[in-house]
């Protein structure tokens, strides 16, 4: 039996629930799943910007970061600027799934890449390549990656952030982690600030345990956050999509069997 831990929020969890239970049923493996999200994601008022003021110039391209940044940017047009139009720009995102969500606010089509779903990818597009004296706005979580923009400014483009959510770690009970010893046996991971707030909120004595899991990480990137002795059994997705998780997953199991 597998049982699993994912660290996401359980709302964004349902469809990777889903497509795992759906293959442990096609493959008849007993399968158990928790969901546990290390943060506290909540509104942020940008003190840089006006969203009114934001939505009210001329951008050539703007990208959101994540279903996060979806959500709360459309909460906050709600509230105060509900007669605004969206931007009628070409719209990004990094993977498919933020794709949806930001096409649902905007009323656009959203380009990310093909396979891969991350900030490197993204920024492989060909039409980003010449950017020199275009406008971006940057819609993302407060003191989110600088990779985008950095990367979008050094190629000649003014980069402007709208930051509408913030990140801040949950307090785990000592007791959470003794139960988790006890059932989990493998933990899926897409986002490196989960990562580090749930090892950060580890205690000493679950070092071991982590040591003997299998983890599924969404990117190479991700993989790399993970300390070398937690990396014994190791599974990388080709992108945070739940298809891609749940074939990383499959690999992880095979993994173990290895062991």
């Amino acid at each position: 039996m597998s049982n699993v831990l994912i660290l996401r929020p359980e709302a964004q969890a349902a469809e990777l629930r889903q497509l795992m239970q759906q293959q442990a049923n096609k493959l008849s493996q007993s399968l158990a799943i928790e969901c546990a999200s290390m943060l506290k994601i909540s509104a942020y008022d940008d003190p840089n910007h006006s969203l009114i003021s934001i939505l009210g110039q001329q951008w050539d391209g703007a990208m959101m970061v994540s279903v996060n940044a979806a959500h709360y940017f459309a909460q906050q047009a709600r509230e105060w600027a509900p007669n605004s139009p969206m931007p009628r720009c070409r719209w990004y995102a990094v993977g498919p799934v933020s794709a949806n969500a930001i096409a649902d606010v905007v009323g656009r089509p959203v380009n990310c890449p093909w396979r891969a779903h991350n900030s490197d990818a993204l920024l492989e597009l060909p039409e980003l390549q010449d950017v020199a004296g275009q406008r971006w706005l940057l819609i993302r979580g407060h003191g989110g990656r600088e990779l985008f923009a950095d990367t979008m400014r050094a190629r000649g483009a003014e980069v402007c952030y709208l930051e509408v959510y913030q990140r801040q770690p949950k307090t785990a009970e000592a007791a959470q982690f003794e139960t988790w010893q006890q059932t989990i046996d493998t933990i899926m991971v897409s986002s490196a600030e989960q990562l580090g707030a749930f090892l950060a909120a580890a205690p000493n004595s679950a070092r071991e345990w982590l040591s003997q899991c299998t983890w599924v990480m969404a990117s190479a990137r991700l993989k790399q956050l993970l300390p070398d002795a937690l990396s014994q059994r190791v599974a990388v997705a080709e992108s945070a999509a739940s298809f891609a998780m749940v074939e990383a997953w499959q690999r992880g199991i095979q993994l173990t069997k290895e062991v």
